[in-house]
């Protein structure tokens, strides 16, 4: 379920989307130039919960003597975790490099993304709790008919959100509600010119 950050605590979510977010943005060999990763610690859990699934699936299944309901379940569960761990090491193994030019994703695939072909740029927040505390955002840019995605695990999220922001502003993209609230609570206005 998508939601936007409750206008009254943005201080307080954005610090815990881009807690330890930040700390380790590599430079490049340009000053307009950041490369981003998703660190092991941001990925651990992920790798933690399709192992145990895995553990708990294929461990009864290879008991299960016959091919019943039970062993197709089983069978379905594991090939869920399987694509979680999957898609777990693939984002883990992405870099991201952001230029004045654009953003450049290399991962299994290659994309890059120009900003001045940029046509689609939203932020959405996702809670883990009721209370709307914890939880991630998701940056999701298209531009030249190809889109990236980027949760804010990454290091340097808020950087990345900062230039696509500025991008969106340059090419008078108009932003939905729920991308508005969110870049306000990490503190960028939409439609002001930020340091990039």
């Amino acid at each position: 379920m998508t939601v936007s950050l409750p206008e009254t605590t943005p201080e307080t979510a954005s610090r815990s989307v881009l807690e330890g977010a930040n700390a380790d943005v590599t430079g490049a060999d340009n000053a307009g130039e950041s490369r981003h990763r998703y660190p092991t610690r941001a990925v651990l859990l992920d790798y933690l919960y399709a192992g145990l699934g895995l553990l708990f699936t294929l461990g009864p299944l290879g008991l299960a003597a016959s091919a019943g309901p039970a062993a197709w379940f089983l069978g379905g569960l594991a090939l869920l975790f399987a694509v979680y761990g999957v898609r777990t090491v693939l984002r883990h193994r992405i870099r991201i490099l952001v230029s004045d030019d654009g953003l450049n994703a290399d991962g299994l695939l290659r994309r890059h993304l120009p900003w001045a072909g940029l046509s689609r740029c939203t932020l959405r927040y996702y809670s883990t709790r009721r209370n709307r505390d914890g939880g991630w955002m998701q940056l999701t840019l298209r531009s030249n008919g190809r889109s990236v995605r980027v949760y804010s695990q990454i290091e340097g999220f808020d950087r990345i959100v900062r230039r696509a922001a500025h991008a969106a502003a340059g090419r008078g993209l108009s932003l939905d509600n729920a991308t508005t609230e969110n870049l306000r609570a990490l503190g960028l206005a939409p439609g002001v010119e930020d340091d990039v």
